[in-house]
């Protein structure tokens, strides 16, 4: 079997959509983010009779989570309506990344803008570590983890300058790193499980698609699946006015073959001739096990003569 398909069987729609539910998880917990900084700092200017962030800039921490929802919204909405093969996973893997890149930007200037190491709501920074172990992969979750380690520092750096250094801040810093690595092990650890589940699924998914697709004897495309790939192939030819070609030959005198000399030796003779098309045929070329001892080829962009020359070969 070679060759690759767009047709995206039900495992691989599962795999996707398990994908896309934690993309918009994000969305929707970023909706939950500006409401909450707004009733914080209102609440705090209400009890303490002043507030710890400028009102402008409280403005731009509260519209900055709300302009990239309706980004990610359009981004999620198109990939929606583009994931049609499997290699869109990795797609929607990113866009978490990129989602949770910009989270921490927008907790860090939240946290600079109103009061640096003092802010009172330094604490969101503890909560996105934990939203990354949980729906980043690990490596992933440690560079986030590293990454808000090294903007408190620069934080830090802006608000006091060169004194930094010799001020009581730098104990400040070296206990929020504390945290910051505690709370990356702790939840690391209890997401430990769910990720591991979460590569059995993705191995279990793909282990279905190909046996959805395959022929069990052969390895090759099985009957239904061709038929798949060529309605898929005429649409394609049809659009772009390219030709495609097919081959369809069977063993003969297979039947007598059989009888003579067993079904085991039969079954060996179907999988020497899948061998034999996979090192005769292209690589972009389908093959397929039509049926019991009939065998088909789609040739994509290959007229007349080249299909006469590969069947020759």
């Amino acid at each position: 079997m070679t060759g690759e398909t767009t047709d995206t069987p039900q495992a691989d729609t599962l795999a996707l959509r398990h994908m896309i539910d934690k993309n918009l998880w994000l969305v929707r917990v970023r909706w939950v983010y500006p409401v909450f900084i707004m009733a914080f700092f209102l609440g705090y200017r209400f009890l303490a009779r002043r507030s710890p962030i400028n009102p402008l800039d409280a403005l731009m921490v509260f519209l900055l989570p709300i302009f990239a929802n309706l980004l990610f919204l359009l981004a999620i909405r198109r990939r929606e309506k583009e994931s049609g093969t499997p290699a869109n996973y990795d797609e929607w893997a990113r866009l978490v990344a990129h989602q949770l890149d910009l989270d921490l930007a927008a907790f860090s200037l939240t946290v600079f803008f109103s009061g640096g190491l003092q802010s009172p709501v330094i604490a969101l920074i503890i909560l996105y570590i934990v939203i990354s172990t949980f729906l980043a992969d690990t490596r992933r979750a440690l560079r986030n983890t590293v990454a808000s380690m090294v903007l408190l520092w620069v934080i830090a750096l802006l608000q006091e300058g060169r004194g930094f250094f010799a001020g009581p801040m730098v104990t400040d810093l070296l206990a929020y790193y504390f945290l910051f690595v505690f709370t990356y092990l702790i939840s690391g650890y209890l997401s430990k499980n769910l990720h591991r589940n979460e590569d059995l699924l993705k191995e279990l998914l793909q282990q279905s698609r190909e046996l959805s697709v395959t022929d069990g004897l052969t390895g090759l495309y099985n009957q239904m699946h061709f038929f798949q790939l060529l309605e898929r192939e005429t649409r394609k030819s049809q659009r772009h006015d390219m030709s495609f070609s097919l081959i369809i030959f069977d063993v003969d005198h297979f039947k007598n073959f059989n009888d003579r000399n067993g079904h085991l030796r039969g079954s060996e003779t179907l999988r020497a001739v899948a061998g034999l098309m996979r090192r005769k045929f292209r690589a972009s070329d389908l093959l397929a096990k039509y049926g019991g001892d009939e065998f088909v080829v789609i040739l994509p962009q290959t007229d007349k003569v080249g299909a006469y020359l590969a069947a020759e070969r």
